[in-house]
């Protein structure tokens, strides 16, 4: 009496759904740090405010604006008018969850 057994290659599979995942949460991230900036930014005219726009990839997240002025609103010296830069810092461990959840999910 013999024993049989087959082996099926899922790791294709695997790598695709672990990547899907990692996708989920860089969005989810990226819309989290738009509603940061954008409840930290400083309005004047709303302009600035309505142009922040997140950008999500396979693996990174970015935030921003695409305004002439936004950079110089971002790094005003003495101003205290930063709003992408604590989005990020200030949120760390909420992006760490969104993250977490998920990979778990």
């Amino acid at each position: 009496m013999g024993v049989s057994f087959h082996v099926t290659d899922n790791s294709k599979d695997v790598i695709s759904a672990m990547k899907a995942q990692v996708r989920q949460a860089m969005e989810a991230c990226g819309k989290e740090m738009e509603a940061n900036a954008k409840n930290r930014v400083h309005v004047r005219t709303g302009a600035l405010r309505g142009s922040i726009e997140y950008e999500a990839g396979d693996d990174y997240v970015a935030v921003g604006s695409d305004l002439d002025y936004a950079l110089a609103e971002e790094m005003r010296n003495g101003g205290g008018h930063d709003f992408v830069k604590p989005a990020v810092s200030e949120h760390v461990s909420d992006y760490e969850n969104i993250i977490k959840s998920a990979l778990e999910g």
